[in-house]
């Protein structure tokens, strides 16, 4: 049996009028996925303008004749696939496509992005000195209860959070690391070679995936449910000794990683 909406439609985010549309129930495909599939097409076929914005959820509701529950699916579904991007107070957009980045010995966001013609930016958003947790302790090789500084960062490109990430740096050894930190304007690299490390690689990393808590989220600019993908690494000097241990997270839909194979 196929039901339709009988209400008079809406418009688009591109301003484009929105023609009710069936869904089929009871056909083996659950009308979620139905919904999913057929944004997805029209997705395929440039239908959404240039600025590639979707209905919001209550008119997609009216259109399909179904709850903003099964639209709400529908758009995660979308998001998980990386088609779309749910910006929160914004509404829901194409996605122009995953950027690479590269995960390998030297990983350097901005180096990354450039390389792809990506305007990036990046700032501070929170500095302190704490006592490093036996996980932080154990990563950077120091007795637990040792200093450290707590540094979170956030990387944008073209305007889009693309990372936010947490670091952990030895508080003894960079003892004027913050203060590097706002000469630099937040690079981290050049504070870093201002304490007296030049160079730095990557030591190992471990990549994962998961839902996001409420700070990831907002830092994101994402909605909870969208997945994030996470690396988790530590970073060594010339010497081989622990400089940074750090957990960055990546939204999922805007972030594809791949390893590059050491030579």
């Amino acid at each position: 049996m196929k039901l339709s909406d009988n209400g008079t439609g809406g418009t688009a985010g591109g301003g484009t009028d929105i023609a009710s549309t069936a869904v089929e129930r009871g056909a083996g495909v659950a009308v979620w996925r139905q919904i999913e599939q057929t944004l997805a097409n029209e997705i395929a076929a440039s239908g959404f303008g240039e600025e590639g914005r979707l209905p919001s959820e209550g008119e997609l509701a009216k259109r399909f004749g179904v709850n903003r529950h099964t639209v709400r699916r529908a758009m995660l579904g979308l998001a998980a696939q990386g088609l779309v991007s749910v910006e929160q107070g914004r509404g829901t957009f194409v996605q122009p496509g995953a950027i690479d980045y590269q995960i390998g010995r030297r990983t350097r966001f901005t180096e990354n992005l450039r390389e792809q013609s990506q305007v990036t930016s990046g700032k501070i958003l929170a500095t302190a000195r704490v006592k490093a947790e036996p996980a932080v302790a154990k990563a950077l090789s120091l007795r637990a209860g040792s200093f450290v500084y707590r540094i979170e960062s956030l990387h944008e490109a073209d305007g889009v959070p693309m990372t936010y990430a947490r670091g952990w740096y030895p508080a003894a050894r960079l003892q004027d690391f913050p203060e590097a930190l706002e000469r630099t304007h937040g690079g981290i690299s050049a504070a870093l070679a201002e304490c007296g490390v030049s160079d730095y690689t990557r030591r190992w990393s471990r990549i994962g995936s998961m839902l996001p808590d409420a700070e990831t989220a907002r830092r994101l600019n994402i909605n909870r449910q969208q997945p994030v993908l996470w690396v988790e690494h530590v970073d060594v000097d010339a010497q081989g000794t622990p400089v940074k241990y750090g957990i960055t997270h990546f939204a999922a839909d805007r972030v594809q990683l791949y390893v590059e194979q050491d030579v």
